[in-house]
């Protein structure tokens, strides 16, 4: 029998047991575009961009803007993950039918 565990509790999931998969995307966003009233230049400035990402290795450069992490967790966790997902109180006190942070 081939089993996972909540990446959470720690709690052996087996085979045919449900389980929750949590996607965590992490997107970098830099509001816009370059400002040209800012940068008087802004040719000079993207070539600037330009050589400091030369260099470096593209995965670098791609967890700067993207980052995916997967979590598998199991029923009682995913209550408590969709009700305070970042933990910003300890989980068991919150009550059932409150859900902190925006749902989008």
């Amino acid at each position: 029998m081939t089993y996972e565990e909540c990446a959470c509790c720690g709690k052996k999931i087996g085979e045919g047991d449900i389980r929750f998969v949590v996607r965590v995307s992490v997107v970098g966003d830099d509001g816009g575009v370059l400002d040209e009233e800012e940068y008087s230049d802004v040719d000079s400035k993207i070539e600037e961009l330009i050589a400091e990402m030369e260099g470096r290795e593209s995965y670098e450069l791609e967890n700067e803007v993207f980052e995916e992490r997967v979590f598998v967790l199991c029923g009682p966790c995913r209550k408590a993950f969709m009700k305070n997902p970042f933990g910003f109180r300890s989980r068991h006190d919150i009550p059932d039918d409150e859900i902190f942070g925006p749902i989008q």
